[in-house]
């Protein structure tokens, strides 16, 4: 891991031990300091997980439903402009394959 980038982990199936301490199971998102550049992970049985990292944006996130915006007003704002069609369509046909 970078020094300094984010690092998350989502559990997708089964459960791990992160560090030697903290347990995360199914379902669960871990999401670590940006000091450090590693970590450990143990698991007694298959797991599926999702390893996320990247540079910090360092912006305000606010998340509703599937947008993710920097503002409740840019959200506000992004259901008036998918309400209005403004993202599009796709035609289920067409795309089916």
């Amino acid at each position: 891991v970078k020094e300094g980038h984010t690092l998350a982990l989502v559990m997708l199936h089964g459960a791990i031990l992160v560090n030697g301490e903290d347990v995360v199971r199914e379902t669960q998102m871990v999401r670590f300091d940006r000091a450090g550049d590693s970590i450990t992970i143990e698991a007694n049985n298959d797991v599926a997980l999702l390893v996320l990292s990247g540079e910090p944006i360092d912006e305000p996130i606010v998340g509703y439903g599937p947008f993710v915006m920097n503002s409740d007003a840019e959200i506000q704002q992004a259901f008036r402009d998918f309400n209005s069609g403004k993202f599009g369509s796709m035609n289920a046909e067409a795309s089916a394959g």
